[in-house]
């Protein structure tokens, strides 16, 4: 138990809080664990509640009804996720895939509405609405992109984000090309047209393992253009 108190005091909201309780907060909700590429929960479905990620990825996504899929957000460790469930108690927004073995704490909205109402420190409601007030400026800007940004640019936009703005290589086997899609909603054809162009231009170095950028500073004008 005290690896999984170590770990729950990973999540910034948490981190001074005394090990009691964060033991309370544990015992009130599961750990689970979760394959690779197995669903989590499903977009509809009755309340999930809140997770927790302790280990491994998720990719918070939607699904079209020709099947096309759109992540609008990669969870990493240790990060709270379909926290609105536990505040409101309806269907799940979206559909969680683990991306790697997964372990994850969660907790369901009556247990949340207990433990809420039974710690006198505001720390977790406190924690909700930061995490929902920056899971709401995500969205925002993912709307003004697919709103007003062409796919070049949103490309190049989401390289710089995966590779830390050029400080890393993006590692082709995490990110593969349908990935790379479903995270400016394009189809794979057009991201591996814009990797041809970009390679091209110079801005980044492509192959079957990596994409690495070769010039920040012109990806980041590219991916702020409106129209190209």
């Amino acid at each position: 138990m005290e690896k999984y108190i170590n770990l729950i005091r990973n999540v910034p909201y948490f981190k001074n809080l005394r090990t009691t309780d964060l033991l309370r907060i544990i015992n009130s909700g599961q750990l689970k664990r979760y394959q690779q590429n197995k669903f989590i929960y499903y977009k509809g479905d009755d309340a999930a509640g809140m997770y927790v990620l302790l280990a491994g990825k998720v990719h918070l996504c939607n699904y079209s009804c020709e099947g096309q899929s759109q992540i609008f957000s990669t969870v990493e460790p240790v990060t709270m996720f379909n926290e609105v469930t536990v505040i409101d108690g309806g269907p799940n927004p979206a559909t969680a895939i683990a991306v790697r073995n997964c372990l994850t704490w969660n907790i369901g909205h009556q247990a949340f509405e207990v433990l809420v109402k039974e710690y006198p420190d505001p720390v977790l409601g406190l924690a909700m609405m930061r995490v929902l007030a920056g899971r709401t400026r995500e969205l925002i800007t993912l709307c003004g992109d697919l709103s007003f940004s062409p796919v070049l640019a949103r490309c190049a936009k989401l390289i710089l984000e995966l590779s830390d703005h050029g400080k890393k290589r993006i590692d082709r086997q995490d990110f593969p090309l349908s990935d790379l899609s479903a995270l400016i909603a394009t189809a794979p054809e057009s991201v591996s047209r814009s990797l041809s162009w970009l390679d091209k231009q110079g801005l980044i170095k492509t192959d079957r393992q990596h994409i690495s950028v070769e010039n920040p500073a012109g990806l980041l004008d590219l991916a702020d253009q409106d129209s190209i």
